[in-house]
């Protein structure tokens, strides 16, 4: 006889916590690998012991781990300085820009507004994206 799968409300909630399980799992530290470490060799067969290649293996994860993060946060910095350094740039420029509404405002940039999330120019009295700028021209 074959069953159709039915999720009860166990397995739901169960599949609702690995899917969160499973963002957080990006976010491990070193002490948390650790202590899953150690609960894996506390727990382990003590006739099927764990290979020492495999723990070297485990080890030298954490370890690119480590690294990678350290240079994510190295490119998120040097994106950040790239950034401020060409929008700074364009203080004093002519800039051609669409607003939100459609309209093309045209202006000199007399500031900009150095967020990571929504940098802007400021020209004359209003905010504009700055990916919304359509043209550059040196004054």
């Amino acid at each position: 006889m074959e069953v159709n799968s039915v999720l009860s409300s166990y397995q739901v909630a169960a599949n609702n916590t690995a899917g969160a399980n499973t963002a957080r799992s990006n976010e491990l530290d070193s002490s948390q690998f650790m202590q899953i470490l150690l609960a894996q060799l506390t727990h382990q067969n003590p006739l099927e012991p764990m290979d020492n290649a495999e723990m070297m293996s485990q080890f030298s994860q954490l370890n690119s781990l480590q690294e990678l993060r350290g240079i994510n946060t190295s490119m998120e910095t040097v994106s950040a300085a790239s950034q401020t350094t060409y929008m700074t740039s364009l203080i004093g420029k002519m800039v051609k820009a669409s607003r939100a509404d459609g309209k093309i405002i045209e202006g000199v940039v007399e500031g900009v507004i150095t967020d990571m999330e929504n940098p802007q120019v400021l020209i004359g009295d209003e905010r504009v994206d700055l990916i919304d700028v359509l043209e550059i021209k040196a004054e």
